[in-house]
């Protein structure tokens, strides 16, 4: 019995331990996403490469990172507005990562966005990134 009360208190503490993330996992990709956003609207696009999840980095080359945020900024234009449409924080073996979907609308255009972070202490560390907007395509 003295066994399954310590095992109890440890699992109890490694759980408060994770939801921290849930608490702070939200506000984090929040600020996270006006930081993307900014550095985009800048030009600064390798600022987001070379600050993203090195599993960002590895999903594809740079080259290609270059080339599909390229063409988004060419076609649409900077950010002008963006807000959340939903989100969703998930932790498992004590790694949380939060979903968040944004509904932007650029200079020539709007889209929806969905941003995949994963949380790192108050750090939220873009680990995926994606677009769907008409105005890619028809523009």
């Amino acid at each position: 019995m003295k066994r399954f009360k310590i095992a109890l208190v440890i699992f109890s503490a490694m759980a408060l331990v994770g939801c921290g993330g849930f608490t702070k996992g939200k506000p984090a990709a929040e600020k996270a996403i006006a930081r993307f956003h900014d550095s985009y609207n800048q030009g600064k696009l390798d600022d987001i490469w070379k600050s993203a999840d090195s599993t960002f980095r590895t999903a594809s080359t740079q080259q290609k990172y270059d080339d599909f945020i390229g063409a988004v900024r060419r076609k649409l234009g900077k950010v002008t507005t963006t807000s959340n449409i939903g989100w969703n924080v998930r932790s498992f073996n004590l790694k949380t990562t939060v979903l968040m979907a944004q509904k932007t609308v650029f200079e020539n255009g709007q889209g929806s966005e969905s941003f995949t972070f994963a949380i790192s202490g108050t750090n939220a560390v873009l680990v995926g990134y994606n677009i769907q907007s008409m105005d890619l395509i028809t523009k």
